[in-house]
């Protein structure tokens, strides 16, 4: 039986729902999510440098795609 690690499992739900964009600051506790989004060519990952920035791009983003 195949195994996953909890970042190749969190990519895996997020594409099962639909969602092709992922706005974040990557960080040691993200590293395992972050390595399962570069395989996974269907999910852009936008890195950002801080909260507030990555707050106002993706409120942005979701206004102006409606998603």
């Amino acid at each position: 039986m195949p195994t996953m690690n909890g970042g190749q499992a969190l990519i895996q739900q997020l594409a099962a729902e639909g969602i092709r964009v992922v706005f974040g600051i990557p960080g040691q506790g993200q590293y395992e999510a972050v390595d399962a989004l570069y395989h996974h060519r269907t999910i852009r990952y936008i890195s950002v440098r801080n909260e507030q920035a990555t707050t106002y791009m993706a409120d942005g983003y979701a206004r102006a795609s409606g998603k």
